[in-house]
């Protein structure tokens, strides 16, 4: 997940769905390390984590709802069945998603979890549910509007990607002084005493210059006769 190739793709999935890049790739890579098992290539995953991102902005899910319904969504797709805690945590943070899993199956909401407690709700349902409502999902995310956040967020996010290379050459430079510390610490430390000593012989300068143009006569003046 770590490769340039994958970085680039988050980069455009996190934009699409109006997320932080950062907080894209973590949940992308958790959901494939936790349950990669249930998707058949990274592009099915990544596609299922853009669609369930549009559906927490869809639904008006916090960022602290958010992550609490991504790690119980997780969690289910992990163990192979959504019900329990991680039902419940879905139903209240993103019932959008909720809704897609009984139109997928064609049937009332209200009758999710009885089939969840039956252990009916499996991860393949859930990750086919989602892919399927991928043109409605889509459109009802595109009619809404942009807030000033999210305008943010998209901001923070190209700024990240024009300086990465920036970064990496600052990162480079870091591991080199590193690398090279040995050599670099006797330099260092000798510059550093040099321009102490300067800093010093400064100081001595200006208080000498101080008391000879006459400005230390006026202040000691004053302070005497107060």
């Amino acid at each position: 997940y770590a490769s340039r190739g994958l970085g680039d793709v988050y980069k455009r999935q996190a934009n699409r769905s109006r997320a932080a890049y950062s907080t894209t790739a973590d949940a992308v890579a958790k959901m494939g390390i936790m349950a990669g098992d249930a998707f058949s290539s990274n592009e099915e995953l990544i596609a299922f984590s853009e669609l369930i991102n549009k559906q927490f902005t869809i639904a008006g899910t916090s960022a602290a709802g958010i992550d609490a319904a991504m790690l119980q969504l997780t969690q289910a797709m992990s163990s192979g069945v959504l019900r329990g805690e991680e039902l419940n945590s879905v139903f209240e943070q993103a019932p959008t998603i909720i809704q897609a899993i009984a139109d997928y199956l064609g049937v009332p909401i209200g009758k999710i979890r009885e089939m969840a407690a039956e252990g009916q709700i499996t991860s393949t349902i859930v990750k086919n549910a989602m892919l399927a409502s991928a043109d409605e999902i889509n459109a009802k995310f595109a009619a809404m509007p942009m807030t000033f956040s999210q305008v943010w967020t998209i901001a923070k996010n190209i700024a990240l990607e024009a300086f990465t290379p920036v970064l990496a050459l600052i990162g480079q430079g870091a591991q080199w002084i590193y690398d090279n510390w040995s050599m670099i610490a006797p330099v260092f430390w000798g510059l550093a005493a040099a321009a102490l000593g300067y800093a010093v012989a400064l100081g001595i300068q200006t208080a000498a210059t101080w008391i000879a143009n006459g400005a230390a006569q006026e202040f000691f003046t004053t302070l005497l006769t107060n």
